[in-house]
């Protein structure tokens, strides 16, 4: 049976649902960067950093599909959608990918076994290494904030057929405020959005995820 957008959009909150569990139950809190070195060699956090990863791949399937179904109606938010959205993937997969493999399987083994002068290197880099994800959050989010935008606009014209059609557009448009959120918190000084990046995050993200 071939994937389709709402089997994806399960997958994601399946997903989403099990980092929430694991952060809150599982994957102790962190006081600092040396116990985020230690946080990866968890067993179950590395479960979760797979299954984000996963599913963050797949979300290329619903994008290309409303793309082409909208593309008749909305052809340029449709394809700013599409691309935007690969934007968004490639962004994601590229600071994961190094955060899972570069990070969690050499860089943490290392400083967990090692003396305290090469433990002190070690964290520098890890140091190093978080601020430039922070960067790099900027344009990741960014393009998944156009990427929402463009699909809010595109499938805008289905909210006259009633029922659930109008359910799309508003999760779009809802995640779209969600990220614009995080960059004002994150990039622009807006502490007072913290609480809607933190601790309001799952619930947030599980409403835009199942409402799509």
């Amino acid at each position: 049976m071939a994937l389709q957008p709402c089997h994806v959009e399960c997958i994601g909150v399946a997903a989403q649902t099990f980092q929430a569990l694991a952060y809150w139950f599982c994957i102790p809190a962190s006081q600092g960067p040396q116990d985020d070195l230690h946080i990866y060699l968890v067993p179950i956090d590395k479960v979760r950093a797979i299954l984000i990863m996963g599913t963050i791949v797949v979300l290329l399937v619903p994008f290309v599909v409303i793309a082409l179904r909208y593309f008749k109606v909305a052809p340029l938010a449709s394809v700013l959608g599409v691309i935007f959205g690969a934007a968004f993937i490639g962004f994601e997969l590229s600071h994961r990918s190094i955060d899972f493999f570069v990070i969690g399987a050499h860089l943490a083994p290392q400083f967990a076994a090692a003396s305290t002068p090469e433990r002190d290197m070690l964290l520098q880099r890890f140091i190093v290494w978080n601020e430039m994800a922070h960067g790099w959050y900027f344009p990741l989010m960014l393009s998944y904030l156009l990427a929402s935008c463009a699909f809010a606009v595109a499938t805008w014209t289905d909210r006259l057929k009633g029922h659930w059609y109008y359910l799309a557009p508003i999760a779009y448009i809802l995640n779209a405020l969600r990220l614009l959120g995080r960059i004002l918190s994150t990039f622009a000084g807006q502490r007072w959005l913290d609480s809607f990046n933190d601790q309001l995050y799952f619930p947030i993200v599980f409403v835009i995820n199942g409402s799509c």
